[in-house]
């Protein structure tokens, strides 16, 4: 069961987390913390994932979703038998949009973040543990709208220091059936960004700019258990509070989440022999099918998930997995622009080693 609780966790991490709520991608997950160890108590791993989303509008007579690459590298430690440690590296929220926003001019948002979480196991038994830690981020992009809805077409170049946040959590664990569960608390982080800022409508030049983005605060809910020999049932719930981020200067604000996003996940593992097993996950978040900001055209998702994990003799487990999703018509209310007959199909790779 072991190797099966592997296959499930790599599945939903490599099909299903790059295309969630607002501008989530990575999903914050602390997969890596929870793998066994092999000989030496070590665990380390490589991911890679392709995302490529559509969105269609009568309005618009391009696509303003752009595909993207999601890359992901961690590491995990045992100490002892009660005290382990795990450094992971992701990219946990982004967009790629471009978006006609008037005759001859695009909305464009090109936003990418990078983080490194350091964060610690402490088994008091079998059965309980706690986990915490820091997570250091830093943003950087460039954002190109309407400002406010009614203000002036300017361009924004911003990138950030690594600032920092925390994490902590608690687990509950049963390995006789292969049974845990993991509740994670993320907190928010604010960068400061500086940059310049371009007035292109009318045209009055580049300034320098400074702002600060407080990326939301979030709770991950991670659970597995056996349910019949070789068979393993798995699952996630995200809550991300986005209600109220946004991002400003003196000319106002260029992004503004309205709504909070819960990201529901499901999935079914099955151990074939020694060497193979597969996977299917569900995945559903809805939206309220109007979106305020052109970071987020689309909101809410229903995507299914297949994937098979490879196990070696050596310790090295390779998985494989792909995703289908639809994604909710959504109206743009800046523009009255509708989306409908959205989809998103993903593809993801991951290598893992026990030594």
């Amino acid at each position: 069961m072991k190797y099966l609780a592997t296959t499930a966790t790599a599945v939903a991490l490599t099909t299903t987390s790059a295309f969630a709520g607002a501008i989530d991608r990575s999903g914050q997950f602390l997969g890596p913390l929870f793998q066994d160890g092999g000989e030496t108590g070590q665990y380390v791993e490589f991911s890679f994932g392709q995302v490529d989303p559509t969105a269609n509008s009568a309005a618009i007579p391009a696509d303003p979703l752009q595909g993207f690459t999601s890359v992901g590298v961690a590491y995990k430690t045992e100490i002892n038998d009660r005290l382990s440690f795990a450094l992971i590296l992701d990219e946990p929220f982004g967009a790629d949009i471009e978006l006609p926003i008037a005759p001859g001019l695009l909305g464009l948002a090109d936003v990418s973040s990078f983080a490194v979480t350091g964060v610690g196991r402490y088994k008091f038994s079998e059965n309980w543990s706690v986990h915490g830690g820091l997570r250091l981020q830093r943003i950087s992009g460039t954002i190109q709208t309407v400002v406010g809805g009614v203000g002036p077409v300017a361009n924004l170049n911003l990138a950030s220091d690594f600032e920092p946040g925390l994490v902590a959590g608690v687990a509950y664990e049963r390995p006789d059936i292969a049974l845990r569960v993991a509740l994670t608390y993320n907190s928010e982080i604010d960068n400061r960004l500086d940059g310049t800022e371009t007035v292109i409508v009318p045209a009055l030049g580049a300034s320098p700019a400074s702002t600060t983005v407080t990326t939301p605060e979030s709770i991950n809910l991670e659970f597995q258990s056996g349910v019949a020999a070789n068979t393993l049932v798995f699952g996630s719930i995200r809550h991300v509070f986005w209600d109220g981020v946004t991002l400003g200067t003196d000319l106002g604000d260029y992004v503004s989440f309205n709504e909070d996003t819960t990201t529901y996940r499901l999935g079914l593992g099955r151990r074939f022999n020694e060497n193979w097993s597969g996977a299917v996950t569900l995945t559903h978040e809805e939206g309220d099918g109007f979106t305020t900001t052109l970071l987020a055209p689309t909101d809410g998702i229903t995507a299914i998930g297949l994937g098979a994990t490879y196990t070696g003799d050596s310790g090295i487990q390779v998985t494989g997995g792909v995703t289908y999703g639809t994604l909710q018509s959504t109206t743009f209310t800046r523009t009255g622009a509708r989306f409908d007959d959205n989809n998103v199909f993903g593809a993801g790779l991951r290598v893992g080693f026990n030594f």
